[in-house]
């Protein structure tokens, strides 16, 4: 027997290095206190360890929980005889002593202890198999309304009880958009955001959900699992915005006054508003039952309307939902009497108005709300102030304010003014507005220029707009500062694009002519301007406007030589280092304003890689393009109008009636540039018939008229031959130097 056991115990000992049950890599030891781990459900018949016993020891004993499962032999061995169960015992407490011959104990004991871990040997099950909830519509998403529970014996401390839950159906499925979720954790069932959305009841009044739970926390295919029903009924929302209220302002009953209500679905919320407009007057407040109120009188005058939310979260803070919005009208009383536009309504009324003629309307203001009766007013005239020649000259239209002529046409010579006085009414209040009426002259003066021709006047094109360049006087014998002698300028002819305005001073009807647009010589180089003056009030009948008020000046727009203009301010190209030499890398474009051809040159090409076409701006590489050297690489380039040639214009307009002289300064665009001077004889005379007529007597030396006109003809020829003569030279001495290229970036001195 003996041999038989110590070939079973090296077999086990085989087995237990395989399953670790000792301490410190040791399957024997003296006898001291000790803890060994075992999984349950394990084989039976499993060596534990092996104690040893010093003399006089001769055997061991095994007491404590040992269930009739663990065993000690003779010599030390301690094993157990069957498959344990951390369900049923977690923990066994053993104790271990050494015994003499006569069974005396010689050492110890010591505490044994056996640890039972845990394996899934468990399915996790619902308390429940079918649970019932209810939930209102629009509650807040990711709050739950019911909670479903499982237990699973394993260890708690292990994943083998670690529970997962999932919803894995749900009855109906619309449009395959889930309402519910659930707490994968805590089992917490909740809405989702579109659960939030949609759920009504009148439309589909419970949900059916079916929920499994698994332990291993899901995340193994060997886990258990069990699964719930789930009947949801839901019910309808209270939390709902109340209709909107309407308040009497200036109420006199004791406040707090209830207006309106509120209610959470549950019980238990606390409530407070939110002023949405931030007023640092907010006359309102609500209750923990989520009654508001209004706290003191409203008026209506000082804000119709008002506009807040009642909030309700729960005891953490947390809002249980979306606000509701509270709407309260402030219902208006008649408390505001009538009011006057201004302390004394000023109008103005011309002598011989036909009667019934319309003097002007007086427009009171009542600050009750519009469009009701207590806003509604009504006018009559109280007093006439002086009664000349009679009283009741005047009548007021009882609902618009329109005041007319009543009775027969006015006279300034019977009085220069009347005053009125007349009563507002609305259905509770009357208010006494004062009117003025002044009688002025009839508009039976036209305006008159003071000249009716302003002479010629001679611009540079680029003068600036908001210029004045004229000033302008027309004068009316009408009565002074009234509608009939203020006069207005505009300008009739000579000006189709709008580039000139006309200011009156209020003060003296002196008319400024400023620039509105800017001039341009281009497109109109003389304007002839045709100016009338008006009154703002229409001439009686049977007075006409006529020649004396209209005036007309020429506007002479000289040229200015403007630059040519780039298409855009920066040109871009990408090219590759490694491009041929003679490459097009990029072109540019311009254009000139007075339409000249333009040529194109280089400025800043330090490198030298770049050339351009003088007339088509296209650049070209010249030498190997270096990256590295310099990228991006920056030039500019120059845009250059060609001379082929000039207008000669006049500054001003006081000359002489003699020849003058003007020497001309001409130079070309060449490398080296060249130019000339060239005398261009001129000669001012009078016209008569489009013809110059210089009066002269028959004295020695004056030619004849057709003497004149050939010399005339004759210097024309000679100055035409001279320019011709000059132009050919410099483009023969251009030709000449041009082995310089014409493409050099800078500009070099002139060379005479």
């Amino acid at each position: 027997m003996i041999p038989q056991v110590h070939l079973h115990s090296l077999c086990l000992l085989i087995l237990y290095l395989a399953t670790g049950y000792s301490q410190e890599g040791k399957f024997s030891g003296p006898l001291k206190p000790m803890t060994f781990p075992i999984f349950e459900g394990q084989e039976p018949s499993q060596i534990i360890f092996q104690f040893k016993a010093n003399p006089p020891a001769v055997t061991f004993e095994l007491t404590g929980e040992t269930d009739n499962i663990f065993m000690i032999e003779r010599d030390g061995l301690l094993y157990y005889t069957r498959a344990l169960d951390r369900e049923a015992r977690s923990t066994h407490n053993l104790q271990v002593a050494a015994l003499d011959a006569s069974g005396a104990i010689v050492e110890g004991p010591v505490p044994i202890t056996i640890e039972v871990k845990d394996i899934n040997d468990n399915r996790p099950m619902f308390l429940q198999s079918k649970y019932e909830g209810s939930v209102r519509q629009n509650s807040r998403p990711g709050k739950p309304f019911l909670y479903v529970n499982a237990t699973d014996l394993d260890d708690p401390a292990t994943p083998n009880a670690q529970l997962y839950y999932q919803i894995v159906i749900q009855l109906p499925m619309i449009n395959n958009v889930m309402y519910f979720q659930i707490n994968n954790k805590t089992g917490g069932i909740s809405l989702t955001r579109e659960g939030a959305k949609e759920l009504d009841p009148a439309k589909n009044p419970s949900y059916n959900l079916v929920v499994s739970v698994k332990d291993m926390g899901g995340q193994s295919e060997n886990s258990f699992s069990d699964t719930t029903s789930v009947d949801v009924i839901v019910t309808e929302n209270i939390w709902k915005a109340p209709e909107p209220v309407e308040m009497v302002e200036n109420s006199t009953d004791p406040h707090p006054i209830k207006i309106t209500q509120v209610r959470w679905n549950d019980p238990g919320a606390q409530y407070s508003l939110v002023d949405k407009e931030k007023w640092l007057r907010f006359p309102f407040s609500i209750d923990q039952e989520g009654d508001i109120y209004v706290t003191q009188p409203l008026d209506r005058e000082e804000k119709d309307a008002y506009v807040f939310y009642a909030v309700a979260k729960d005891e953490y803070g947390e809002a249980l939902s979306y606000p509701l919005t509270i709407h309260v009208k402030v219902k208006d009383i008649n408390d505001n009497p009538p009011t006057c536009p201004s302390p004394v309504s000023v109008f103005e009324v011309q002598e011989n108005e036909r009667l019934g003629s319309s003097i002007g309307t007086l427009t009171a203001r009542d600050r009750d709300e519009e469009n009701t009766a207590n806003s509604f007013v009504t006018y009559s005239i109280v007093e006439q102030t002086p009664k000349l020649p009679m009283d009741g000259l005047f009548l007021i239209e009882n609902f618009s304010g329109m005041l007319q002529l009543a009775k027969q046409s006015l006279k300034k010579q019977d009085t220069p003014h009347y005053n009125l006085t007349v009563a507002v009414s609305d259905k509770d209040f009357k208010t006494l507005c004062s009117v003025q009426i002044n009688v002025i002259d009839i508009n039976d003066q036209t305006p008159i220029f003071e000249k009716s021709d302003y002479g010629n006047l001679t611009l540079a094109e680029d003068t600036n707009v908001g210029s004045t360049i004229l000033a302008i006087q027309a004068t009316d014998a009408d009565e002074p500062f009234t509608g009939s002698s203020k006069i207005l300028y505009h300008i009739i002819e000579g000006d189709s694009e709008g580039r000139l305005g006309v200011d009156t001073d209020p003060h003296t009807n002196t008319g400024h002519v400023i620039i509105k647009k800017p001039l341009d010589f281009e497109t109109a180089a003389v304007s002839n301007i045709v100016f009338k003056a008006e009154n703002p009030e229409p001439l009686v009948f049977g007075v006409t406007y006529n020649e004396s008020s209209f005036a007309k000046f020429t506007l002479i727009v000289t040229d200015v030589n403007e630059a040519p203009q780039f298409s855009q301010h920066v040109f871009q190209a990408k090219v590759s280092e490694d491009v041929a030499i003679g490459t097009k890398v990029g072109n540019v474009t311009a254009k000139d304003p007075e339409g000249l051809d333009i040529r194109f040159s280089l400025r800043g090409d330090k490198r030298g890689w770049l050339k351009i076409d003088p007339v088509t701006g296209e650049i070209f590489s010249v030498a190997p393009l270096d990256r590295e050297a310099g990228s991006p690489y920056r030039v500019q380039v120059v845009a250059t109008e060609v001379g082929t040639h000039a207008r000669l214009s006049t500054r001003h307009t006081s000359f002489e009636e003699r020849e003058y002289i003007v020497l001309i300064h001409i130079n070309d665009g060449g490398r080296p540039p060249l130019e000339g001077i060239v005398s261009l004889p001129v000669t001012f005379c009078s016209c008569v018939e489009e013809r110059c007529f210089r009066p002269a007597g028959h004295q020695a030396g004056i030619p004849t008229v057709g003497m004149a006109v050939g010399i005339l003809l004759t210097t024309l020829l000679v100055i035409g031959i001279i320019l011709t003569v000059v132009f050919i030279r410099m483009k023969k001495d251009k030709g000449k130097d041009n082995a310089e290229s014409t493409q050099a970036s800078e500009v070099k001195p002139l060379r005479s």
